[in-house]
């Protein structure tokens, strides 16, 4: 983040305003400022581009450190072979538009580009390309991270090492992500796509579980939505190594990310609530865990029309990092269900949504998984404790260490590591 752009609480505009505060001033601020506010010692919280974090990254009366994407874009460097330097600021939007041009690309993207790529670093990051590629934050070859001090340090697989598996996933708990080195492939504009309608959630999630246990697949999705159940595999390369049978499928030529219409962006809502909440679960887990989804669509909370399912298969590098927090399990393949809702921004509303979001992330750790933390994670103690451990216990003494009892304190897994 070269340039900050600081505001004494916003309300959250992916949360349809059901979060606001009172606002105060927005200062653009030069390149120096974060080490000076990080070690100014006032309440903090830090944003991304606080795309649907329900209430997460709004601030009560403290400052909120948000980045400024299109100055951001501007200060990406090419190190060569294949690494990039990137602004945390930065959209991955402007990067791929960067990548591209140069004949490159990042191995797994957003659905949604105009996320900031350290804020999206800060709890994962996952794509349609993650059944082949992992994680976005298994493709970081290093991370620049500034403490409670002020103080910058470069952290790696190899440099301050648990700082690395701490902040990458980590939701700024120890520290701001302020730049990023990333490792980078070469851009294939060519994909043979199939398409297959199911006919039921059940039957979409047992044909995801065929294809996580394929290893011909570079790109998986899955969706329920506005009636229609589909799930979409992709191969690269310029046709199919076999005949498709009774699935729609093509070989596409896909346009550079740099064509994409800027005015793409999220719209804010002003009548309804975005909540959103994913799961991962190991992939032999995955119907039982989308079964207990679609329980739920019928419910009055879950009626809205945009209202949607998500599904994603994400396959790991064998020598992947534990990361400490973000929802990474042991076994290899593991497999992601969203629940993104579009609720009424009756308090009642919300709060039947909440429960059974927490009814969710019992049956997801019930099944050996764990919940994602974007978007709607509310952990108690207990359950934080149970899923993280002695990471838990680490990372209060990493943030006293680092003087960071004043950033991002409000959220429940900092809260959690404070009472043991």
């Amino acid at each position: 983040m070269s340039a900050g752009e600081v505001s004494v609480t916003e309300f959250d505009t992916d949360f349809g305003g059901l979060y606001r505060a009172t606002p105060r001033a927005v200062h653009r601020q030069p390149s120096a400022f974060p080490s000076a506010l990080l070690g100014s010692g006032r309440p903090l919280t830090l944003r991304g581009s606080g795309h649907s974090c329900a209430g997460q990254t709004v601030t009560d009366d403290e400052l909120l450190v948000t980045y400024a994407p299109d100055t951001a874009t501007r200060e990406i460097r090419d190190l060569g072979d294949g690494l990039v330097e990137v602004p945390a600021g930065a959209s991955w939007l402007g990067l791929e538009r960067y990548l591209n041009r140069r004949g490159r690309a990042f191995p797994v993207l957003p659905d949604h580009l105009h996320m900031s790529v350290g804020g999206t670093l800060s709890v994962g990051g996952a794509g349609s390309q993650s059944i082949r590629s992992g994680w976005q934050i298994d493709h970081v070859e290093r991370i620049a991270l500034i403490d409670g001090t002020g103080s910058s340090r470069w952290c790696s697989r190899t440099e301050h090492r648990e700082l690395f598996r701490f902040a990458l996933g980590g939701l700024g708990t120890v520290g701001l992500i302020d730049r990023v080195v990333l490792r980078t492939v070469g851009h294939d504009l060519r994909l043979h796509e199939h398409r297959v309608d199911h006919p039921s959630l059940g039957a979409l999630a047992e044909h995801t579980a065929r294809v996580a246990n394929r290893d011909d697949v570079d790109t998986y999705s899955g969706m329920a939505a506005h009636g229609r159940i589909r799930s979409v595999s992709g191969r690269r390369g310029p046709g199919p190594a076999r005949p498709c049978e009774g699935e729609d499928c093509t070989v596409v030529t896909q346009s550079p990310v740099w064509e994409a219409d800027p005015r793409a962006a999220w719209r804010p809502l002003v009548d309804r609530a975005r909540m959103w909440a994913d799961y991962v679960v190991p992939a032999e887990h995955c119907v039982a865990m989308v079964e207990t989804v679609a329980a739920q669509l019928d419910r009055v909370p879950f009626d809205h029309p945009s209202t949607r399912v998500y599904v994603l298969v994400i396959r790991r590098p064998v020598d992947a990092v534990p990361f400490a927090f973000a929802p990474v399990l042991p076994a290899p393949v593991s497999v992601g269900v969203g629940l993104y809702a579009t609720v009424d921004r009756h308090p009642d509303a919300i709060a039947d949504a909440r429960e059974t979001f927490r009814d969710l992330q019992r049956r997801c750790c019930g099944l050996g998984g764990r919940p994602y933390l974007y978007g709607v994670s509310d952990l108690d103690d207990a359950k934080a404790a149970g899923l993280y451990g002695d990471d838990l216990n680490r990372l209060a003494e990493l943030r006293s260490a680092l003087r960071l009892e004043h950033v991002n304190a409000h959220l429940p897994m900092v809260r959690a590591a404070g009472q043991i």
